[in-house]
Formats: C-alpha cells, sequence, structure tokens
C-alpha cells in the first residue's frame, strides 16, 4: 500500500513533499520519490537517511525517477527487527518496496558508505539482465573502520546496545548533547548547521539510533568482498582524501581484490563529500546515468 507522507515525518523535513508512505510486510517505508525517467535508487549509509540526497535530489530528478528510502531501522521506517537489518535482507526488502512503487529496475544504484555496501549486495540477487547498468558509491564502506571507532563505537554495537531501553537512552543523550556534532566532524565533512540539526534530530530517534547500530552490527563486509569477484556489473568509487571513517589505503587494497575493473575517483574532502558539495556529486551521477563511467 501506498499512501502520502506518513505523520512521523516532521513538516519541515527536506523535500517532505516527495515523501511516501509504503508498507512490505512488516516494514512501513518512508520513502522519497521525484522526478521521471530511468530509476536511480539511492541508498544512504549508516545513521543517515533519505535527507543525505537532499541537496541531489532536484537536479537528479531532471532527468530520472529518484528512489530514495530511509533504509530499515533508519530514519522514519519503522517496523524492522534486528533480524531485517542484514546486507542481504535490506536487499530483498527493497525489492518488495520498487515492487509496491511498480517501478522497473533501476538503471543505476547509488550507495553511500554502508549504503554503497548494500548497492553491491542488491546488484548480486539479480541476474545480469535486472542487474544496473552500472553501480556507484561516494566512500564506499567495505573495510574495517579505523581505531577510534573501535575504541568508543564499538561497544555500543551488541545486543545490550541495541535493545530497546539503551537506545531510549542513547538517543536522549544524543539529542541533548555535543555527541551528534562529535561524530559528523570525525568524518572530515564540514557540514553546515542546518544539515547537522537533521542528524541532531534524527538521533533523538530510538528507533533511528536502535537500528543504526543493529545495521553496523549485521554487515558482514567479508563475506561481500568475497561475493562481488563475480560481479561484472560496472562499478565506480569515490573516494574521499580527508575521509577518517574508511581508511583509503586498506580501501583501495580491497577494492583491487574484490573488483579489480571497478574505477577509482579521488576527491578532495571527506565522508559526507557528497552533502558537502552535492552539485558535484549530482553531476557525476547523471553523467553515470549517460553512460559516461569517468564523470564530468
Amino acid at each position: 500500500m501506498t499512501s502520502a507522507a506518513p505523520d512521523r515525518v516532521p513538516p519541515d523535513w527536506p523535500h517532505r513533499s516527495h515523501s511516501r508512505a509504503v508498507r512490505t510486510g512488516r516494514i512501513d517505508w518512508h520513502v522519497q520519490v521525484a522526478g521521471r525517467g530511468p530509476t536511480l535508487l539511492l541508498l544512504h549509509g549508516t545513521g543517515a537517511s533519505a535527507h543525505s540526497w537532499a541537496g541531489l535530489l532536484p537536479a537528479l530528478a531532471e532527468v530520472a525517477t529518484v528512489v530514495a528510502p530511509d533504509l530499515p531501522g533508519h530514519g522514519y521506517t519503522v517496523g524492522a527487527t534486528p533480524a531485517d537489518l542484514s546486507l542481504p535482507r535490506i536487499a530483498v526488502a527493497l525489492d518488495g518496496l520498487l515492487a509496491a512503487l511498480a517501478l522497473p529496475p533501476p538503471a543505476l544504484v547509488v550507495g553511500h558508505s554502508a549504503g554503497a555496501a548494500l548497492a553491491l549486495r542488491w546488484a548480486l540477487g539479480h541476474p545480469p539482465p535486472l542487474r544496473p547498468r552500472a553501480l556507484l558509491g561516494f566512500n564506499p564502506s567495505l573495510v574495517a573502520p579505523p581505531a577510534f571507532y573501535t575504541q568508543w563505537l564499538a561497544p555500543l554495537v551488541n545486543p545490550v546496545a541495541t535493545s530497546g531501553p539503551v537506545a531510549a537512552l542513547l538517543a536522549a543523550v544524543g539529542a541533548r548533547s555535543q555527541l551528534v556534532d562529535a561524530l559528523l566532524d570525525s568524518t572530515g565533512s564540514t557540514l553546515p548547521a542546518a544539515q547537522r540539526a537533521l542528524y541532531t534530530r534524527l538521533f533523538g530517534r530510538s528507533e533511528h539510533v536502535r537500528g543504526s547500530m543493529g545495521f553496523m552490527a549485521a554487515a558482514d563486509l567479508p563475506a561481500l568482498l568475497q561475493e562481488v569477484r563475480d560481479l561484472q556489473t560496472p562499478t565506480t568509487f569515490v573516494l574521499g582524501r580527508t575521509d577518517r571513517w574508511v581508511p583509503t589505503a586498506p580501501l583501495e587494497r580491497a577494492i583491487a581484490a574484490a573488483l579489480p575493473g571497478a574505477t577509482l575517483l579521488h576527491w578532495a574532502g571527506g565522508h559526507l563529500l557528497h552533502e558537502v558539495e552535492p552539485d558535484r556529486a549530482a553531476a557525476l551521477v547523471r553523467a553515470q546515468l549517460r553512460g559516461d563511467t569517468a564523470g564530468p
């Protein structure tokens, strides 16, 4: 069932006029759909939501039917259980969402961070005729995070932290402190105050905190990298030179081993570079839709 934006989405949320509520199984999606043309699927990273693509959406809607969901456990998509948060299970859930929207298979799937890993997993689940023509990942999260993550965030990714009461406590702390600002600063990207405020609002929702940590805990990246060795879909990755969340050297080695044919583009910027430079990022996505893998 598809309907207008769910009431839980704030009235001032970016591009709320494009928001829809879609129910598939137990998942009650919040998804933004805009534009006309080939289907373009945008997959945000851990801890984000469809708002991560807000700066790109107007330019992309000029040339494609843009589908930007809040992934299960994130943002204003609700109903997912911890068992629903693995990459394979979310990939299957995305099929249900696209079917409910009555859209053709995506011509291009674009992912940021863990969303790029999900894009690879989604492509693997479809035979070549149904796979996208290309995949594009911004700062793909395909390797273990750096030491500071292990020290400060990894203790949260366990069954205790992802339980309802602890997630509610973390949400209360995040909404009333500088925790979210500190996390955003650690990405190596400088976001304007308005964009930071959106993340603070998200992390004030216990469902979002619980889902984000559950998604992180469920990601089996070594298994994914083994499987994608046989993936023939043209793939491009944008790597930020000052990304503090995904270490560049081990990431490049992992990509060379698992996807030796992938195109690597190096941009100045941190982990959220697509939010900091949405026009440049949108131009690259549009180029990929045209079949120009080198970008603008």
